[in-house]
């Protein structure tokens, strides 16, 4: 499950008994998160966030449960105002994060 817990709790993506539950996702990510389709194979649990909004910015939690296992990351997004469409732009870079997530 990925949440955001700051500044407000909300369910951003859960992934549960092996499929996506999208009923449970808040309104405000609703058709705006995705996670890779081979995600139990390759243990890739990433989120992308698409058409991020300053609203957005907080901090965000992956919580994993298998059996006895849980683990957790956190991850804190700051959106800034004025976000560029990249199709129309002429700048090369490449949007990533400068470390793994």
């Amino acid at each position: 499950m990925w949440d955001c817990y700051k500044p407000s709790y909300s369910t951003v993506h859960l992934y549960e008994n092996r499929s996506e539950q999208p009923e449970e996702q808040d309104q405000d990510y609703k058709d705006r998160t995705e996670m890779k389709k081979d995600l139990l194979k390759t243990g890739d649990l990433s989120l992308t966030l698409k058409h991020p909004k300053e609203t957005d910015t907080g901090t965000y939690r992956c919580e994993v449960y298998n059996k006895d296992v849980w683990r957790v990351k956190t991850v804190e997004l700051k959106v800034k105002g004025n976000i560029r469409n990249r199709s129309s732009s002429t700048d090369p870079t490449p949007l990533m994060a400068d470390q793994p997530v």
